[in-house]
């Protein structure tokens, strides 16, 4: 601010970049934390879509670059914070888990958005350092690890249940919705899991995630009774040995 207590807008803040600085203190703000060098967000915010345009239109925006570079930055940050939570909760995976699922799904097409939110992660990163941004990856990504775990053999509890199931009882695991509770938009369901004699509860905010849980709590009362694929697994050259999802997917 000047002596008059007016806020000055910094040499970069024009043209398209005029309100720039508002969008840096609301991303801020979000974050919870202040930038050192508000450049590194307000070149995070900017989209290469948005320099291109301009170019069109004849108005060069060559006073600040796109966050094509934070971008990669980020992309990197984030990778290494995926792969440090995936390899924590999937301790007891061979490496071939992940790094299958990652070739056969793909990083396919990132949106704006996500963009966006790379190049936020690689501004945070040269501004704050590892540690604060990768406390901030951690608390975007550990919420939403859950959902890439559904698509995996060792995250989908009902598919390795059912393999289970069918390698050591040569049966097939039912599940029956035991009780529903709230209304629509905050419901919570509570399912039960049956394979032979043995029975578990699981609870989620849908039927599915209640079923997937109710697997995972069977599996463990089925490893208590050593009924599990490691104590009965099949010859070295069986086409099952290390395969991942088997059936159950939903």
């Amino acid at each position: 601010m000047n002596s008059e207590g007016v806020e000055l807008k910094p040499m970069w803040a024009r043209g398209l970049l005029v309100d720039a600085p508002a969008r840096v203190r609301d991303l801020e703000s979000r974050l919870g934390l202040c930038f050192r060098d508000p450049v590194l967000p307000a070149q995070a915010l900017l989209h290469r879509s948005a320099v291109l345009e301009q170019e069109r239109a004849g108005r060069a925006l060559d006073w600040l670059p796109s966050n094509e570079r934070l971008e990669f930055l980020g992309d990197a940050v984030l990778n290494a914070m995926a792969a440090h939570l995936v390899y924590t909760r999937l301790s007891q995976a061979d490496e071939g888990i992940p790094t299958a699922e990652r070739r056969a799904e793909g990083r396919g097409r990132a949106t704006v958005l996500a963009e966006a939110f790379e190049a936020v992660i690689g501004a945070v990163y040269l501004d704050h350092g590892w540690e604060i941004a990768q406390g901030l990856a951690h608390k975007v990504l550990a919420g939403r690890l859950d959902g890439l775990l559904d698509a995996m053999g060792d995250g989908n509890p009902k598919a390795r249940l059912q393999e289970v199931a069918q390698l050591r009882l040569g049966a097939l695991p039912s599940y029956a919705l035991r009780e529903r509770r709230g209304p629509d938009h905050a419901s919570s369901f509570q399912v039960e899991a049956r394979l032979a004699d043995f029975r578990a509860l699981g609870e989620g905010t849908s039927r599915k995630r209640a079923e997937q849980s109710a697997a995972r709590a069977l599996m463990e009362v089925l490893a208590a009774h050593d009924i599990t694929i490691a104590t009965s697994a099949p010859a070295s050259d069986s086409p099952i040995e290390g395969s991942v999802g088997v059936g159950g997917s939903d």
